[in-house]
């Protein structure tokens, strides 16, 4: 466990037992990673920012029957995914129509990302993109997860409701079908 994810757990600790400061440090701590994987999850900022706060404000209520967990940041990703997927339905049970649903997973890049990738020409990120945007919207969950976030597959069966061996294959799976359109893409232009 690293030294932030025991932070996490303490803070979490101090919370169950009633702290509200311990409660704010986590919603600092997690807000911008909770914000960035809810965005890539529906597309609507606005939605996501409430989700948050909502997500934040019914951990408050129920704070004494909140139970330990070892990782809070899973914990927390997977509370944020159901939350969104409820207010989504809430939305749509009211007749007001989202383009999309709780389970798309749109993949964009930050223009920090572009400047990291700079190595990459163009031709091939754009390529990299339309072979990500090609797979489905769980591959392209459990990759955000894997490499943008950084979580062990564990972690990420835990987020998707998911055994450890079907987020393996999620990944492995996508990957293969990544590296066949860039190896026909490599291929076109020899």
């Amino acid at each position: 466990m690293t030294a932030d994810e025991q932070h996490s757990v303490q803070l979490w600790e101090r919370f169950r037992g009633g702290e509200a400061a311990a409660l704010a440090m986590l919603f600092e701590l997690h807000y911008e990673a909770l914000f960035n994987y809810g965005v890539k999850l529906t597309g609507d900022e606005e939605l996501v920012k409430d989700s948050i706060q909502n997500l934040f404000q019914k951990l408050w209520r129920r704070r004494q029957g909140v139970r330990a967990i070892q990782i809070v940041k899973a914990y927390l990703f997977k509370a944020l995914r159901h939350h969104l997927g409820d207010e989504i339905k809430l939305v749509k049970q009211r007749r007001y129509l989202l383009p999309l649903s709780a389970d798309s997973f749109e993949v964009t890049y930050s223009h920090e990302e572009f400047l990291i990738a700079e190595q990459t020409d163009a031709e091939q990120q754009a390529l990299l993109l339309a072979a990500i945007n090609q797979l489905s919207n769980r591959q392209r969950e459990a990759l955000y997860l894997r490499f943008f976030d950084g979580f062990p597959y564990e972690r990420i069966a835990e987020v998707m409701s998911l055994n450890t061996q079907s987020v393996r294959n999620l990944v492995f799976n996508a990957l293969q079908a990544i590296r066949k359109v860039m190896k026909a893409s490599w291929a076109l232009d020899r």
